[in-house]
């Protein structure tokens, strides 16, 4: 009975094939979706670009923070007298345990608010938006506690600490957007789908009842 082999054959191959697709993850597909309408990249060649544009920017970042750091605070210090400034009231910190504290701040309430952004979760959300007003406390605290004894020098404190915080968070940002970048680009390979939005569904204006070429 070679038909009646054939046929059961066939339909064995047919739930291999079956069980074999597996259905993709809605929060994955979710996250995908809301990475790319958010940072928009055209196709996968340009996801490797900003990938490398992003992952450029943000490692010229981090090192120009290191050495704004060591050069207006932990140098610095020496010419400013940073030992005079009081101890942080959260924590009682000297000013350069605090420069120190403060990127960190920066670092973990962008991941926070990041991937609850990506994931729509609202508890990591108030996480990274708590850590980030405690970071605004710490830079602004010479000027708000101190500034009637201090004056320049509390100006001074905080205006350093403050351009140490900018240059940390642009370049946590660069970094989680090449990171996210990179997920999207090893899911998309893994699950063999593209989710970029097609650029031929949208028609000129005025054409819009003229067929499309090769139809």
């Amino acid at each position: 009975m070679v038909l009646g082999d054939d046929v059961s054959l066939d339909t064995s191959e047919t739930q291999n094939n079956t069980d074999s697709i597996e259905p993709h993850d809605p929060e994955t597909l979710f996250i995908l979706d809301s990475i790319i309408q958010r940072l928009k990249p055209r196709d996968a060649h340009h996801v490797r670009d900003m990938i490398t544009e992003r992952a450029r920017t943000s490692g010229a970042l981090f090192i120009s923070s290191a050495l704004w750091w060591w050069i207006a605070i932990s140098e610095g210090s020496k010419q400013v007298n940073d030992s005079e400034i009081p101890q942080s009231t959260l924590g009682s910190f000297e000013f350069g345990t605090v420069s120190i504290i403060i990127p960190s701040l920066v670092i973990i309430a962008t991941l926070f608010t990041g991937i609850g952004r990506e994931r729509g979760n609202a508890t990591m959300n108030l996480i990274g938006g708590g850590l980030g007003v405690l970071a605004a406390f710490y830079i602004l605290e010479p000027v708000l506690m101190h500034f009637g004894e201090l004056e320049g020098d509390a100006l001074f404190a905080t205006g350093r600490v403050l351009v140490l915080a900018i240059m940390v968070g642009f370049a946590s940002l660069m970094m989680f957007d090449a990171l996210l970048l990179q997920w999207v680009r090893a899911s998309m390979l893994h699950m063999g789908v593209e989710a970029f939005p097609s650029t031929g569904s949208e028609s000129p204006e005025g054409h819009a009842d003229e067929d499309p070429p090769y139809s």
